[in-house]
C-alpha cells in the first residue's frame, strides 16, 4: 500500500501493473509476502500505561476523565485531534508552567497489520483511526528522532525546527517499537481524509448504527482483521461493506451461511491447518480493498484526462490493466470467502460422519 523513503511517504503502484490474479494459488503467491503498511491512531483509555504518573499531568482535562469509548466518540462527532505535550522535553518544563506549543503534537504509528495489537495493548483500548499517508502527510507529520542517535549538530538543528519530534530512550524505556510519527498542531480533519475506523468486534452493530442515524461518513471495521484472522473470517460476511447472506461452495453451489454449525475445537483445529494461510492473505485484503480504492480511482480520473496518442506512447497505455487490478482486492476477498468455506464445508461434512 505505502513505502517510506528518506522519510517521504508513497503509494506502492507496481501491482497494479501485474498480470491479473486467475487461481488461489495465484492469491497466496502475491498476498503471503505482501505487506500492508499505514498509519495508524489509538485513542488510549485512562488506564493505560502512558497515563499513569508523570503523563496523566499532560492529558487535558476535559479529556482525560473520559473511558476510550467516550473520548473516540466525541472525536468521530468532532473531527479533531488534540495535541498534548510529549517528547524528551516534556518532562523537562518549569514545573506548574504551561506547556510550549513546541512540544505539543498528535501521535500516529507507522506500522503493519500484524502490529497493531500491540499497539491495542499498549494504549488499552481497541478505538482507532486510520487516515491517509497524503493527508497527513500535507499536515507537516515527521517521525520522531531519538537523541541517543544524534550528534550535538543535528539535535541543535532539531531543537530550532522540531523540538516536538524528539525523543529519547533507555533501558527501562524504549518506545522505538512503535515507530512514531507526529504533528505539531492540533489535527482537524474531514470523514473523507479517513479510510476507516476501528472498533470492538462486539461493538461494531452499535457504531454502524451510529454512522447510519448521525450521518457520520465513516467505513467501520472490526477489531479482530488485526487480531485474530479466524474471528474476522466468522464476521466478515456481516460487514455493512460486503454483507452476503448466501456464498458460492464447491464452484458454484450456492447456500445460505447461516446453514453452518459454530466450529467446534476439532473442527476449527482442522480448518486452520488447511486455510490458515488463506485467512492471513483475507485480513490483508480487506484493509488493502478500503485503503487503495481512493488513489486508483484518482490515478484513473488523472489519465483519463489525457491524451490517447500520449497514452498509447507511456506505461500509462497499461490502464485497461489497472482497471482490471483496481477490482483485484475486491475479487480476491470473494474467492478466499469461497475457498475457506468450501473448505469448512467439506471439515464439518467429514467430522459428522
Amino acid at each position: 500500500m505505502i513505502t517510506i523513503e528518506e522519510e517521504k511517504i508513497t503509494f506502492v503502484e507496481k501491482h497494479l501493473f501485474e498480470p491479473k490474479i486467475e487461481t488461489t494459488e495465484g492469491i497466496l503467491e502475491r498476498y503471503s509476502e505482501y505487506d500492508v503498511e499505514f498509519f495508524l491512531h489509538v485513542v488510549s483509555d485512562p488506564s493505560c500505561r502512558y497515563e499513569s504518573g508523570v503523563g496523566a499531568s499532560r492529558v487535558s482535562e476535559g479529556i482525560s476523565e473520559l473511558s476510550a469509548k467516550e473520548r473516540f466518540i466525541s472525536l468521530l462527532y468532532n473531527r479533531e485531534l488534540t495535541a498534548s505535550p510529549k517528547g524528551f522535553y516534556a518532562n523537562k518544563c518549569e514545573k506548574d508552567s504551561e506547556y510550549p506549543d513546541e512540544i505539543k503534537s498528535v501521535s500516529f504509528a507507522h506500522c503493519k497489520l500484524n502490529e497493531v495489537k500491540r499497539h491495542f495493548e499498549a494504549r488499552n483500548s481497541m478505538y482507532s483511526v486510520v487516515f491517509y499517508h497524503d493527508y497527513l502527510q500535507s499536515l507537516g507529520m515527521v517521525p520522531v528522532r531519538y537523541i541517543n542517535g544524534e550528534d550535538p549538530e543535528s539535535i541543535r538543528r532539531l531543537v530550532f525546527n522540531e523540538p516536538f519530534s524528539l525523543e529519547a530512550y533507555g533501558r527501562r524505556y524504549d518506545m522505538r517499537w512503535e515507530k512514531e510519527w507526529r504533528i505539531n498542531k492540533d489535527v482537524e480533519f474531514e470523514t473523507s481524509d479517513v479510510a476507516f475506523i476501528v472498533v470492538p468486534d462486539n461493538e461494531y452493530g452499535e457504531f454502524i448504527d451510529l454512522t447510519i442515524t448521525e450521518s457520520l461518513d465513516y467505513v467501520v471495521l472490526p477489531a479482530s482483521v488485526f487480531i485474530d484472522p479466524f474471528e474476522f473470517f466468522l464476521v466478515a460476511d456481516s460487514l455493512e461493506h460486503h454483507f452476503w447472506s448466501q456464498m458460492c461452495i464447491f464452484g458454484g453451489w450456492k447456500v445460505d451461511l447461516e446453514m453452518f454449525p459454530s466450529f467446534s475445537e476439532a473442527e476449527k483445529e482442522a480448518f486452520l491447518k488447511e486455510c490458515g494461510e488463506h485467512l492471513e492473505c483475507l485480513v490483508k485484503v480487506e484493509v488493502q480493498e478500503l485503503y487503495e480504492s481512493r488513489y486508483v480511482s484518482r490515478f484513473m480520473n488523472f489519465a483519463s484526462s489525457l491524451k490517447k496518442v500520449f497514452l498509447a506512447e507511456t506505461s500509462f497505455n497499461e490502464l485497461s490493466l489497472v482497471q482490471v487490478n483496481a477490482n483485484e482486492p475486491s475479487e480476491t476477498h470473494r474467492d478466499l470467502m469461497m475457498h475457506c468455506y468450501t473448505k469448512r464445508a467439506e471439515i464439518q461434512k467429514e467430522f459428522l460422519m
